[in-house]
């Protein structure tokens, strides 16, 4: 008789596209809000571990588990120590762009926000000051938007951009995506520095990114510049970013990620020109449910990797 494949979910993560595994082959255990000591003490004999990106897994949680597979619930893996489970043949699972549509338009959302002065408007209504139109706004139609990190999520902030009437300079290392997008214009970091009205950031977090956007990059933004990060808080030197915002050398940042989630640096909350969202950019029903159809659909693949009797 085959032993079924134990899955713990471990994490609050839309269980949709579970539908695709067969119950003759795969057994699910759902134990959300568990600690990683907990899944440790009580799961050692579980296959594959499914989690979220609020979870991290460090060397020490890796070294010893005996999970076959981590399957995270997230585009991004930097919550995982990678090189440690590949030392030790864990294999990790991710999901390779089923938010991109979510996470482009809160982006766009973020810039439309701060352009638009949609909270202070809200604020005005609210406090019974209705006719005070006393504060700027201002169009996207016409402006320069910088986009770093031109794939999923970026290119598609791009077509966003450009259905608005924006001038789009990309960003990308990668030739082939130059390749792919050859429609628009892809220009050095340093151009997008200096001559865009918004930058937008959509670069992963790895060793070689880690405060890619460091004080001296910044420091070549004009002092009106927007900056909108809904990729990774530590891909920008936040303390860097936080005197040029409180000096008024950026002119406003849209923020959905941060260095320290959930614990915030706390001298954002103190500055007037920034727009916080807590990493829900790429959370949505929708992005939720994609991602799961996609989660679910490489384990029922993987199945014959684990080598099951």
């Amino acid at each position: 008789m085959k032993q079924l494949v134990k899955i713990l979910i471990a994490d609050n993560v839309d269980l949709s596209g579970a539908k695709k595994l067969s119950r003759k082959k795969f057994f699910i255990k759902s134990s959300t809000g568990i600690s990683n000591d907990e899944i440790l003490r009580r799961y050692s004999v579980y296959d594959i571990l499914a989690i979220r990106s609020t979870r991290k897994i460090d060397s020490e949680f890796l070294g010893r588990c005996n999970f076959k597979i981590i399957a995270t619930f997230t585009t991004g893996t930097d919550h995982i120590d990678t090189a440690a489970a590949k030392k030790r043949g864990i294999k990790i699972l991710s999901s390779k762009g089923s938010n991109a549509i979510s996470a482009a338009e809160h982006s766009i959302a973020l810039l439309l926000c701060i352009e638009k002065q949609i909270f202070f408007s809200n604020k005005l209504v609210r406090s019974n000051r209705f006719g005070f139109y006393n504060y700027e706004r201002r169009e996207l139609a016409g402006r320069k938007i910088g986009i770093v990190g031109f794939g999923k999520v970026g290119s598609r902030v791009g077509k966003f951009c450009r259905a608005l009437g924006m001038k789009v300079y990309a960003n990308d290392i990668d030739e082939n995506v130059k390749s792919k997008f050859s429609s628009f214009e892809f220009r050095s970091l340093d151009f997008i520095l200096k001559n865009c009205d918004y930058i937008s950031i959509h670069i992963p977090l790895n060793k070689k990114n880690y405060h890619f956007f460091s004080k001296e990059k910044l420091k070549k933004l004009n002092h009106e510049s927007i900056l909108i990060n809904t990729s990774r808080g530590d891909v920008i030197d936040e303390e860097a970013m936080i005197e040029m915002l409180l000096r008024k050398k950026i002119g406003f940042a849209g923020l959905d990620v941060f260095s320290n989630e959930p614990n915030i640096n706390k001298k954002f909350l103190k500055l007037d020109n920034v727009i916080l969202t807590n990493h829900i950019a790429g959370k949505t029903v929708e992005s939720r449910q994609r991602i799961s159809e996609e989660i679910f659909s490489k384990l029922k693949e993987i199945n014959s990797l684990l080598r099951v009797n």
